[in-house]
């Protein structure tokens, strides 16, 4: 028998906490909408599976296991087979060290145990299901946000207009998935489970937000009366700003915009699906061990003699990456491998493909190309976080995201180690 449940916790940190997405600590003044944790809980009598979106920037690998170990002993659901996954939202509260801006041990911990009492009530309440999955698309809401440039180097954020920009250096995905869960007994929607591609990046400002993951799930909430778990796909280098749109591209405006899109594409996608309640569940994982990207010893001196001059409250480019740098070889020296536990699922005929790294939007759309499932959800900053993982082309070439530092660290090979990693996985679930 096929169950499901759904439940949603706040994690919304309090008034004067800091909070990442820049190059210096941003003092929130206050809440536009709350930050939450949403969990759904799958089982049938061949497995179970737990997915979890958080409205977090990012969350550290560690935070992420005691979650999971806490939650698969609250419930019925083993440690590896919880899906974690931070949405990226730039306006979230300080779960993560991110530049400049350091983490809270105590906010941290908040969000480890809402995790697991998420977890542990969407399974606790699960009730007999039918579940259904479906493939659409949000066309022109997120871009790739890397360009060539004429001298043969690529460039992030750049001005499309001007003479040396070429053109784009990368793909975008505009395909939206959506799995849903009703009631077996009366069709009432239990919740659904959302895949998307693009940076969380749109509301900005001093007030903690959601940003459009959270607006996602609340139109969804207002239309069906269930919620929305949120999967980030592989968004490193994909960005809502278009300079040739005109259209809302920030703030309220700009967030609504993309909660209209993706909210009605994916009330059309519902009204046309066709529920069962004997889907398979399975999952597998691995730790997949990755190399690191190294700073020269002449590029580390000049760090060292960087960070040891400037004021702690520098927050310069030039300082911060000094620091950033100085920081990631101690962690090199620590650990040697950066491990990143990938988790493969599937229910029925939907995959669902995860790990820790911000990905490149070129390493998502080949693992679902190469997925033996019809369809395929790719989950990025999952499980932990392990930053940046570019193409070697795009680290040969430079740009903002390449740029080394404890966000931007893995070895050019990771990528496509990552996806084959993946690939395997989910063949072996078939």
């Amino acid at each position: 028998m096929l169950r499901a449940g759904f439940h949603v916790a706040d994690v919304t940190p309090l008034f004067g906490a800091v909070g990442p997405g820049g190059f210096s600590p941003v003092l929130r003044k206050g809440v536009h909408d709350p930050l939450r944790v949403r969990a759904g809980a799958f089982l049938s009598d061949d497995g179970a599976l737990a997915l979890v979106g958080v409205d977090a920037v990012s969350l550290k690998t560690e935070d992420v296991a005691r979650a999971r170990a806490m939650a698969a002993e609250l419930c019925p659901i083993p440690a590896g087979s919880i899906i974690v996954a931070a949405s990226h939202a730039h306006t979230g509260g300080p779960s993560n060290d991110v530049l400049g801006s350091p983490s809270d041990e105590h906010y941290r911990e908040q969000i480890v145990r809402q995790i697991a009492s998420a977890v542990a009530e969407a399974a606790r309440t699960a009730v007999p299901a039918e579940l259904a999955w479906a493939s659409g698309a949000a066309e022109g809401l997120a871009w790739n946000r890397r360009w060539w440039l004429a001298d043969g180097s690529q460039g992030t954020h750049c001005d499309p207009t001007d003479e040396n920009v070429l053109e784009s250096a990368g793909p975008s995905d505009p395909e939206v998935l959506l799995l849903a869960a009703r009631a077996a007994d009366n069709g009432r929607p239990l919740g659904f489970v959302g895949n998307f591609t693009c940076h969380v990046t749109i509301m900005g400002g001093p007030l903690f937000s959601a940003d459009y993951p959270g607006a996602w799930s609340d139109a969804m909430q207002a239309a069906t009366g269930a919620p929305l778990v949120f999967l980030n796909g592989a968004m490193g280098d994909v960005t809502q700003v278009n300079k040739l749109l005109d259209r809302p591209q920030s703030g309220e405006a700009g967030v609504e915009r993309f909660a209209r899109m993706l909210g009605g594409e994916s009330l059309r996608l519902l009204a046309e699906m066709d529920f069962a309640d004997d889907a398979p569940i399975a999952v597998a994982g691995e730790t997949l061990r990755a190399g690191f990207r190294h700073p020269s010893a002449e590029q580390l001196a000049r760090d060292r003699e960087t960070a040891a001059e400037v004021a702690a409250d520098d927050y310069s480019r030039e300082a911060v990456f000094a620091r950033e740098r100085v920081m990631l070889a101690e962690h090199i020296e620590r650990v040697g491998e950066e491990p990143c536990d990938l988790i493969c699922a599937r229910i029925g005929d939907l995959a669902i493909a995860s790990g820790p790294g911000q990905m490149f939007c070129e390493f998502g759309l080949d693992c679902k190309a190469r997925s033996p499932f019809a369809h395929t959800m790719y989950a990025s900053i999952s499980n932990g976080n392990a930053g940046y993982v570019p193409t070697a082309v795009a680290i040969a070439t430079g740009g903002y995201e390449p740029t080394l530092c404890r966000g931007s660290k893995l070895a050019p090979e990771a990528g496509g180690e990552i996806v084959d990693a993946q690939v395997r996985l989910l063949e072996g679930l078939v």
